[in-house]
């Protein structure tokens, strides 16, 4: 999709709280901040932005875009929220200054637009800024194709002082060696716990399981941190892994070869997730027996009540062993094992460590 000057985009709702696009409301590290500071105040390099799906490139996109576009950039490097650009921005979530040529997640761009929306309007000048920013997204290895790609390297080289470049993708690799030598790279790295728990509150997660799951499974990647904590399907995911970890107990092996291994395959797509869920339930089992019961409420996010932490604490569990099946469950799944077998040896294996049953019961 192309975002043209004066039209809503994709991601207009993002621009509505213009707290969102200034580089002083995010929760990233100093040095990163710092490196963002530097961008918007030195020489109109074009810029790649580098990482992983959820790590926050597209939000840091905007965020630098605001801050080319202002009028009145404060001295962190942010935009001010009060100039005409900003304003325009904060009513409309676009500006006449601002090309996006992004196709979503699953789409391609098409070389016509590149040629179109990039090359055939670089020297338009400015109508409301001193600046004219573009966001080309080259997400996916094939979201720009190598056409695409052939068609943005004299803009990226040869643009008028006032166009700001801001590309960003997974995998810088699968550019080509040409685009590269023409951009100056940032690499998004993962973000801490504390940072991601400010994102959540930032978003207005209040739920204490939905922080944890989020923590737990984003990889310190906050997009995905969010989406982990807002979307049902993954909230239901949650719920269903809890059920799964809690029946360990009291479950025979049918049960497991069953039903644990039909909800493994419903959810095929989020295995690591599933078992990733499970090692966090029982670090927060493990510190929750360890707590004293004063304690508890500040210990983990009530995953298990009172009784369930008593019965609980009749069964020997060997946590270091089990932490270690979890892991290699999921090394094993990356290589490629066969699934069903893989699964059903973990779930099975979990039950008898779990529940110290005798042989061949």
């Amino acid at each position: 999709m192309v975002s043209k000057p004066g039209s809503r985009n994709n991601s207009a709702p993002d621009l509505v709280d213009f707290g969102m696009f200034q580089l002083s409301a995010l929760a990233i590290s100093d040095q990163l901040r710092q490196e963002l500071k530097q961008i918007v105040s030195s020489k109109p390099y074009p810029l790649l932005i580098i990482g992983n799906e959820g790590s926050g490139k597209h939000t840091i996109a905007k965020c630098l875009a605001a801050s080319y576009l202002c009028d009145s950039v404060k001295s962190d490097g942010s935009a001010c929220g009060t100039c005409p650009s900003c304003r325009m921005i904060l009513s409309s979530g676009s500006h006449l200054d601002l090309v996006i040529l992004d196709p979503g997640p699953s789409g391609k761009s098409k070389v016509e637009e590149v040629r179109t929306e990039v090359a055939g309007r670089i020297f338009e000048a400015p109508r409301i800024s001193h600046n004219k920013v573009f966001i080309i997204s080259a997400e996916k290895a094939d979201t720009l194709s190598e056409t695409c790609q052939n068609a943005l390297l004299k803009p990226l080289e040869e643009h008028p002082a006032f166009v700001r470049f801001i590309i960003f993708c997974e995998d810088s690799d699968r550019l080509l060696t040409t685009i590269r030598s023409r951009v100056q790279m940032l690499r998004l790295g993962q973000r801490s716990d504390e940072e991601i728990r400010q994102i959540l509150n930032e978003a207005g997660i209040e739920d204490p399981a939905a922080k944890s799951f989020a923590l737990d499974c984003s990889d310190g990647r906050p997009g995905l941190a969010l989406t982990l904590a807002q979307d049902e399907k993954y909230r239901q995911i949650y719920n269903e892994s809890l059920k799964l970890f809690k029946a360990f107990p009291r479950e025979n092996r049918t049960a497991f070869l069953i039903g644990g291994l039909e909800f493994f395959k419903a959810n095929k797509e989020n295995t690591d997730m599933i078992i990733r869920l499970l090692q966090s339930f029982l670090r927060e089992l493990s510190l929750a027996l360890l707590a004293d019961k004063r304690d508890r409420v500040q210990t983990v996010s009530q995953v298990f009540s009172d009784k369930e932490l008593a019965d609980w604490a009749k069964l020997k569990i060997d946590y270091e062993a089990l932490l270690k099946l979890l892991s290699e469950s999921r090394r094993a799944l990356s290589s490629n094992t066969n699934y069903d077998h893989t699964i059903s040896r973990l779930l099975l294996q979990m039950r008898a460590k779990i529940t110290a049953a005798p042989p061949g019961s």
